[in-house]
C-alpha cells in the first residue's frame, strides 16, 4: 500500500510562531480489495531535529517527521485495537479471506489517529496453514504486522 500525504496544516499563534503542524495521510490498495489507511498525526517540538524550529522545516522534512511518528504509532506507541474481523466464504463454505479493521487514537489528547483495513488472503497465512486453523488472535496479529510493514519508514 502506498501511503501519501493529503495535507500539512501549519497553524500559528498570535506572536507569529508555529504552534502546531498536523500531517494527514491516506493509502489505498491497488488490487481493488478495499484496503485502506487514514491517519492524522501532530508533529510537535519534541520531534524536531536539534537546533531547528517549525519555520526552518521544508515540507519534505515535515512529511518525514510525520511518517516516523505514524510508524512509531503502528509499532506500538499507540494502542491500536481491532474493531472487527469479517470472514468471507465461498459457495463451498470455505473461508477465502478475512477483512480486519483496526482503529487507534492517541491517549495524549493530540487527536492523532489511525484507521486501517487489511484483507488477509490465503497467501498471507503462515506456510501450510488454512483459514480453518486461524484464530481471531492470529488474524489480528497478521493484520497488525501488515500495518507495521505498510507504515515502515526506510532510513
Amino acid at each position: 500500500m502506498e501511503i501519501i500525504v493529503n495535507s500539512i496544516n501549519q497553524t500559528y499563534s498570535e506572536d507569529g510562531n508555529t504552534n502546531q503542524i498536523i500531517v494527514a495521510f491516506s493509502g489505498n490498495s491497488n488490487n481493488g480489495n478495499g484496503d485502506y489507511l487514514s491517519s492524522s498525526v501532530n508533529v510537535t517540538n519534541k520531534e524536531l531535529p536539534q537546533d531547528k524550529t517549525f519555520d526552518d522545516l521544508l515540507d519534505s522534512e515535515i512529511e518525514t517527521l510525520g511518517r516516523k511518528k505514524l510508524a512509531s504509532y503502528a509499532s506500538g506507541a499507540m494502542n491500536i485495537r481491532v474493531s472487527s474481523i469479517n470472514r468471507v466464504f465461498n459457495q463451498l463454505g470455505e473461508t477465502i479471506n478475512a477483512v480486519v479493521s483496526m482503529v487507534g487514537t492517541a491517549s495524549d489528547g493530540s487527536g492523532d489517529y489511525i484507521n486501517y483495513r487489511k484483507t488477509i488472503a490465503k497467501e498471507d497465512l503462515p506456510e501450510g496453514k488454512t483459514f480453518a486453523q486461524m484464530s481471531a488472535g492470529t488474524l489480528k496479529a497478521l493484520a497488525k504486522a501488515q500495518l507495521v510493514n505498510d507504515t515502515k519508514v526506510s532510513e
